[in-house]
């Protein structure tokens, strides 16, 4: 029987008016598993918005009970991504595997919502392990080179047919509603930004640059290698051994295939928040994202393997991610609404606006 119940993060605004289970409901639940006599729950409410729902019930520390309304949620999915986590178990990472139920499916319905079950992992995850900037810079540059390696081994292996987060042209679940990429809404969103604080001109100017870099990149994405990832190897999923370095990943919800080189201009890139929120010199603070672009991207290249045809597609791929991953393109569009930064920053988007590809070669 359930003792307790316990929240271990603040319950997220969107999920707090929805329906729980109850302690026997989580019981019945995990009957379907197999799993019996479960004591100790705590809930990790990890949701984005009403359109993804992610409660995570620890049970007992050794398993994972899960709730979503994610799109991409499928039986044939389960069954992709446990092959996903063998490889990584291969590669020398802990990644929790997903569990069938006793009926052999690995997902169930509760209410609106699809249930799973997954292992836990009981080590911290690095967000949480009070990492000091230098152990952060560390234990990303090893991130980094994990990414390379990996792809460098599994590139055309098993490839699946769900596309990855950071995917441009083939849409991952997430952007099938939309019809777009993510990065282009981004750009598009950055954009309304601009066009609100009356910059229609250089709103034009970053998507004129944007369909150019994208038309080049269409012309020649499909004969790039690809990989299938974890695709989101943020410090909220990397999971740290005793020495605080990497020894796994969680969280594979947005795992797919992608195009190498896009993987490393999205995990080289840098997030413009790294460099503060206070009024900035543009010119310094562009040579800072590119500076620590080219340090990324040369260390991965230096074990991935990567083609004349990639190097040149990979130059393209960082420019968008420079302008329109989510944490830069959120950043400026927050930083034009305010006084003090709105200089600054519009400044720092005309030279993306005009930039010199060239800069972006590794």
């Amino acid at each position: 029987m359930i003792e307790r119940i316990e929240e271990l993060n603040e319950t997220k605004e969107w999920s707090r008016d929805l329906l729980h289970p109850t302690e026997e409901g989580l019981c019945s639940l995990l009957a379907l598993y197999g799993v019996s006599d479960a004591v100790a729950v705590g809930l990790i409410d990890t949701s984005f918005d009403e359109a993804d729902i992610r409660w995570n019930y620890i049970i007992d520390k050794k398993y994972v009970l899960r709730f979503t309304n994610a799109p991409e949620m499928m039986e044939e999915r389960f069954a992709d991504l446990n092959r996903l986590i063998a490889r990584y178990a291969d590669f020398g990472l802990r990644c929790p595997a997903f569990l069938p139920g006793t009926d052999g499916r690995f997902f169930h319905r509760w209410k609106e919502l699809q249930v799973y079950l997954s292992e836990y992992i009981d080590l911290p995850t690095a967000d949480k392990a009070g990492l000091s900037q230098e152990e952060k810079d560390a234990l990303r540059g090893e991130v980094v080179l994990s990414i390379a390696r990996f792809m460098e081994r599994y590139k055309g292996v098993d490839l699946s047919p769900t596309m990855g987060m950071y995917s441009l042209f083939d849409l991952c679940p997430f952007d099938v509603p939309l019809g777009i990429d993510e990065k282009q809404q981004n750009l598009n969103d950055l954009c309304a930004a601009l066009c609100k604080a009356g910059e229609e001109g250089l709103a034009r100017r970053l998507e004129a640059k944007n369909e150019a870099v994208r038309a080049q990149l269409l012309s020649k994405y499909k004969d790039l290698p690809r990989c299938v990832t974890q695709a989101d190897e943020g410090f909220t999923n990397v999971l740290l051994d005793g020495e605080k370095h990497l020894a796994g990943l969680i969280d594979f919800n947005l795992s797919g295939t992608d195009v190498c080189v896009n993987l490393i201009a999205n995990n080289a890139i840098l997030d413009l928040d790294d460099l503060g929120d206070k009024p900035f010199d543009p010119a310094d603070a562009l040579e800072q994202m590119l500076a620590g672009f080219g340090r990324n991207a040369a260390r991965m290249l230096e074990v991935y393997h990567a083609s004349e045809m990639e190097r040149d597609a990979l130059v393209g791929y960082a420019w968008i991610a420079l302008v329109s991953q989510y944490p830069n393109a959120r950043a400026c569009a927050k930083r034009i609404e305010q006084d003090e930064t709105r200089a600054c920053t519009l400044a720092y988007l005309e030279q993306l606006a005009t930039l010199d590809m060239n800069r972006l070669v590794v």
